[in-house]
């Protein structure tokens, strides 16, 4: 196994993407982590870490706060001694905050929120774990953006406030990497293509709503059709028609932060099925 002893932190690991990336991380034999809002699916995914035969640690807190973060970062390292990867996976739309009367309240609550969900959260976690990469003088950190934080994406519903935390994630990566290769720690970023999580789902369910042709349609179904491109209406079609899973950025995952990636360090990978290209 590629990544036998080695200890691994996920946040956002209860559900979606982050649970793919944690299970794949326990497959190849790391104990991990997994960080959530939510205690219940937490301890799910733990549980399904530990069916693989690996030790897991569930730890509720939002990592948006820099004294969650520290509590992470703390309790990982009492449970199993050190830390060797940090998966970023914490992102999505801005939470609900609450907003004045004035013209552009919604508006700065909206970047507040999406900057902390998506790019606060990864700098809070990689400062807190970098001392101790670089006391022991090495470290694995995969910061998970999104095909939304390229180049020219092309896509009309994805906000602009999204989309640019997104880009700064990528931006933060490659600096990141930069400053800490001296240190023998890779820092690279996976951006995630087409995804059924349960944002996705709700997000499906909206969009059903606004042609009488996808009427009848579940949500999986649009998702699917969309995926396959079955609705050129929607835009540009993705070359490998299909959709992808968490346990594809589990994969990617598991390759950036093993020995075979020793020399890869500051890079943006799309898993995507080909639907971008920069």
């Amino acid at each position: 196994m590629k990544l036998e002893g080695k200890v691994a932190i996920v946040t956002g690991a209860g559900r979606g993407i982050g649970r793919g990336i944690a299970l794949c991380l326990a497959e190849e034999g790391a104990d991990v982590a997994v960080n959530s809002l939510h205690e219940e699916t937490a301890k799910k995914v733990a549980a399904e870490i530990e069916g693989l035969g690996r030790k897991s640690l569930t730890i509720v807190a939002d990592v948006t706060e820099s004294e969650k973060v520290a509590l992470v970062v703390e309790e990982t390292i009492s449970t199993f001694g050190k830390i060797d990867i940090l998966v970023n996976n914490v992102g999505g739309a801005a939470k609900k905050k609450e907003v004045g009367t004035g013209f552009l309240d919604p508006i700065e609550a909206e970047w507040d929120g999406s900057y902390e969900q998506n790019l606060r959260s990864a700098v809070l976690m990689c400062r807190a774990v970098i001392p101790h990469f670089i006391k022991q003088k090495s470290g694995k950190i995969v910061n998970i953006s999104s095909i939304a934080g390229r180049y020219g994406f092309p896509h009309p519903h994805v906000s602009a406030a999204y989309g640019t935390m997104k880009a700064g994630v990528i931006r933060f990566t490659q600096s990141l990497a930069c400053e800490l290769g001296e240190h023998n720690i890779n820092v690279n970023c996976v951006c995630p293509g087409v995804v059924y999580t349960d944002a996705f789902e709700r997000g499906a369910s909206r969009r059903i709503k606004t042609r009488p042709e996808w009427k009848g349609l579940t949500p999986r179904e649009w998702f699917l059709g969309m995926a396959e491109g079955r609705f050129p209406e929607l835009g540009p079609i993705m070359p490998l028609r299909r959709e992808q899973t968490p346990e594809d950025m589990g994969h990617a995952v598991v390759f950036l932060v093993s020995e075979d990636a020793r020399n890869i360090t500051g890079q943006a990978l799309n898993v995507d099925g080909g639907f971008t290209r920069d």
